[in-house]
């Protein structure tokens, strides 16, 4: 930010602080007086207080030497390159989700559980709130929920310790 002040053609002083953008008023600015548009002057305030740019370094340019063959028969074009096997986006993303697909199927149970709970608790929540019992009919899923969690947390525990 920096503070610019203004003289305006008939006599008023006024100031603002403004962020300039690319070394310009952002918008219009006015006397408060007289309405005389302001940026113009505002404009060459900016320019004397901001630093001027720098200069772009220009890299010195490589000299180069240019190799001519003796005759044009006798060049060979090079061989073609090989084509490299490249994977389509969708093998890619298949083969993300076989290595992900084990670390997701671990907490598979987990996600059951959350959603019982979050259910359970937004249906004792409405029942409280409405002064209702209807709500509470959603606690059968919720319930439902958790004991499926439960039942693959144990089904993959007993799994796990056989193979081992």
């Amino acid at each position: 930010m920096i503070t610019v002040k203004v003289q305006c053609e008939c006599g008023q002083r006024y100031a603002f602080d403004v962020e300039p953008v690319r070394g310009r008023m952002p918008s219009s600015v006015a006397c408060p007086i007289c309405g005389v548009d302001g940026t113009p002057a505002a404009n060459q305030i900016i320019a004397q207080t901001l630093p001027p740019p720098p200069a772009p370094a220009i890299a010195p340019l490589p000299s180069m030497k240019i190799a001519r063959a003796a005759d044009p028969a006798e060049s060979v074009p090079a061989p073609a390159p090989a084509p490299v096997a490249q994977r389509s986006p969708l093998q890619q993303l298949a083969s993300l989700k076989s290595v992900s697909d084990g670390e997701a199927e671990k907490w598979k149970w987990w996600y059951f559980v959350l959603a019982g709970i979050c259910i359970g608790g937004y249906s004792i929540w409405q029942a409280y709130d409405q002064h209702r019992l209807k709500p509470l009919g959603e606690l059968f899923f919720a319930v439902f929920c958790i004991a499926i969690g439960i039942w693959d947390f144990q089904h993959k525990r007993s799994k796990k310790q056989k193979e081992q």
